[in-house]
């Protein structure tokens, strides 16, 4: 039993913003969701009726790092979750209409906090969560969720192995970083590269993806040198000085954009003149002010753990509608958490029930329309792509005049 979308959430409502079906919906839709830039998409908890039935409200969990180093990840987590909140609000369960209020908490991006988060969100009563941000938050709070019977499903949490842990509440709707790792390797070799650094930052993320990062440099005979750093690091003056003297023709670093804008900017500072290149965990127009101006990061390349933006059926809609509801662009992660909320609520509708592990079940059966456009999950709960696919699916980017430009 699969569910092929709802069309009623994307329709006959001008706060919808993302009818991917018809053409007409964003002039319907954007005239709606400017009301939409409102600080919560909260409800009261309150049950009412009416003429039309039973209305409830049911708690959806957000936990996503909205300060600390990657506030400007959960900025577009959060945001995107919002504007998902207006938009799959008003689903039906046997005559009964579901309002979604969503109960955001800041984990700061650190996996001690990430359990702290994860019990204050069962005390609220949420029926499901959205997040964590990180891979090491995930992963900290995947056993609370678990023994909770909870799901858990992740836009940004890249690391491999978190589906092959035996959890399974967990889902995902971004890409893994062995496929990742693997296509940065690629794009490397094809560059000529032929004496790589990798570097890291000891994190649960970082350390993943530099892993498969030289997996595929080593199997082409690439010469690789391995740094290591600290996430929260500003001195990076002893791995330089390693660097220079190995002499890369490339530096690939694997963690997030604060520590890569200072570790870029003290390379350049050093006299190092190589191929600067990242993760998704750079991919943050921040990363030139981190750096110390634009100019120390200009054509740097990253690469991307989910689709490609043009590549997706819904996103013009989706970037409207963002802007539009905060004056922003949709940062890195802001579709995936968008399509995370909509399967959330596809699955209960299949299901037919709001119960924790009715929605996991339907979890693995769902087939959900979203901004991304048609996803299921895998058995083991990783995002599937219709008909397959390789390290060609990664999108990739490169850093000219402080943004960073899809590379065709």
């Amino acid at each position: 039993m699969h569910w092929t979308g709802d069309m009623r959430m994307w329709q006959g409502n001008t706060r919808k913003v993302l009818a991917l079906l018809l053409a007409l919906a964003v002039a319907v839709s954007m005239f709606g969701l400017v009301g939409c830039g409102d600080d919560d998409a909260d409800t009261e908890d309150t049950d009412t009726t009416s003429t039309e039935g039973t209305t409830e409200t049911i708690k959806i969990g957000v936990a996503t790092s909205l300060t600390g180093g990657l506030a400007d990840y959960g900025f577009a987590a959060a945001e995107a979750l919002k504007i998902a909140a207006v938009d799959f609000s008003g689903f039906e369960i046997d005559g009964v209409t579901y309002e979604i209020e969503l109960i955001i908490k800041d984990d700061k991006g650190e996996p001690a906090e990430a359990p702290v988060v994860a019990q204050q969100l069962l005390d609220e009563g949420v029926v499901a969560v959205i997040g964590c941000l990180t891979s090491g938050n995930t992963k900290a709070s995947l056993p609370i969720y678990q023994a909770a019977g909870i799901p858990l499903i992740s836009g940004s949490a890249t690391r491999p192995d978190l589906t092959e842990l035996d959890f399974e509440n967990f889902f995902r709707t971004c890409l893994r970083d062995d496929l990742q790792g693997a296509a940065i390797g690629e794009w490397a070799v094809e560059l000529g590269s032929e004496k790589v650094v990798v570097m890291d930052d000891r994190g649960d993320y970082s350390v993943a993806l530099a892993d498969e990062v030289i997996k595929t440099l080593d199997a082409a005979g690439v010469e690789v040198s391995r740094e290591e750093g600290q996430e929260g690091d500003v001195d990076f003056s002893a791995q330089v000085n390693n660097i220079k003297a190995f002499a890369p023709d490339t530096v690939i670093f694997t963690g997030y954009h604060r520590e890569a804008g200072l570790l870029f900017k003290q390379l350049v500072e050093a006299g190092v003149e190589a191929q600067f290149m990242g993760g998704d965990g750079i991919k943050s127009n921040d990363i030139g002010d981190e750096a110390g101006g634009a100019e120390n990061v200009e054509g740097a390349l990253c690469t991307f753990g989910g689709f490609a933006q043009e590549n997706m059926p819904g996103y013009t809609a989706f970037a409207d509608a963002f802007m539009a509801a905060t004056g922003k662009e949709a940062g890195p992660y802001a579709e995936n958490n968008y399509d995370a909320l909509g399967a959330v609520v596809a699955a209960m509708q299949l299901a037919g029930s709001t119960e924790g592990a009715d929605i996991i079940d339907a979890l693995h059966e769902v087939e959900y329309d979203g901004v991304q456009g048609a996803l299921t999950f895998d058995s083991i709960g990783d995002v599937a792509v219709p008909g397959g696919g390789g390290t060609e699916l990664i999108p990739r980017f490169e850093y000219k005049s402080g943004v960073w430009e899809f590379i065709e």
